[in-house]
């Protein structure tokens, strides 16, 4: 009986560190996640609360100044002088914040792979959108406005794509874009439009609108954070 008893207590012992074992496998990334989320909400109410203070400092004139203490655990923290703009990021598997997403609290920008840029510029003295992330540079002509369109061919969108690793523009002489093939779908009259101007977005977004002899029907131009490449889709409008 006391053999009996024993092996009873071994086998016990056994099945009872297998299902801590297992429960702390299964339980830790819900943990990590967890965590992060709260370390992700601590940060965003900080920079909340940071932005307040910013705000009142402005506001008091030259020569007002604060001492502010912040506590970070996790993530980075950087300051970008050139565009007057404290950062903090935090790399993570988890699905902490939905992918392609942003939302905006006063000056306070929160959200996922915040990498891309959008502003007006120019390119070999042609107004354009230049769509900037961390590997490429991309200018799509700025033409017309929904208010006046203006005759174009959509062998002149993409303007140029610098490479930013190896510092090269891209062997690019024209990118041609039709609907079903169509010749006569190159051509005719519209606008661009971004979809934002500004940096800390999550991709980088321009529109083109053509009414052409063949079909009206918009040209999508996409960068998304991270990416080195762009995606060109078109829709009938």
């Amino acid at each position: 009986m006391k053999a009996v008893a024993l092996v009873s207590a071994i086998v016990f012992l056994a099945i009872t560190i297998s299902a801590i074992g297992l429960i702390y496998t299964t339980g830790m990334p819900i943990i990590e996640r967890m965590q992060e989320a709260a370390a992700v909400e601590g940060m965003k109410n900080s920079f909340v609360e940071l932005d307040k203070i910013i705000q009142r400092v402005a506001s008091e004139g030259n020569g007002s100044r604060r001492i502010v203490d912040m506590e970070i655990d996790v993530g980075r923290i950087a300051v970008d002088a050139s565009g007057d703009s404290v950062l903090w990021g935090l790399e993570t598997e988890n699905p902490i914040v939905s992918a392609r997403s942003a939302q905006n609290l006063g000056n306070l920008v929160f959200g996922s792979n915040l990498g891309t840029s959008v502003t007006e510029s120019s390119y070999k003295g042609n107004a354009a959108y230049r769509i900037e992330n961390e590997h490429l540079i991309v200018y799509v002509r700025d033409i017309g406005s929904p208010e006046g369109p203006v005759a174009y061919s959509t062998e002149d969108l993409v303007m140029g794509i610098f490479l930013k690793p190896s510092a090269e523009w891209a062997p690019l002489d024209k990118v041609s874009i039709s609907l079903d093939g169509d010749e006569s779908s190159k051509t005719g009259s519209g606008y661009t439009i971004p979809r934002l101007l500004g940096p800390n977005q999550p991709y980088g977004e321009v529109k083109a609108y053509m009414n052409s002899s063949y079909a009206d029907y918009v040209i999508t131009i996409t960068l998304e954070s991270g990416a080195d490449f762009i995606t060109i889709e078109g829709e009938l409008q």
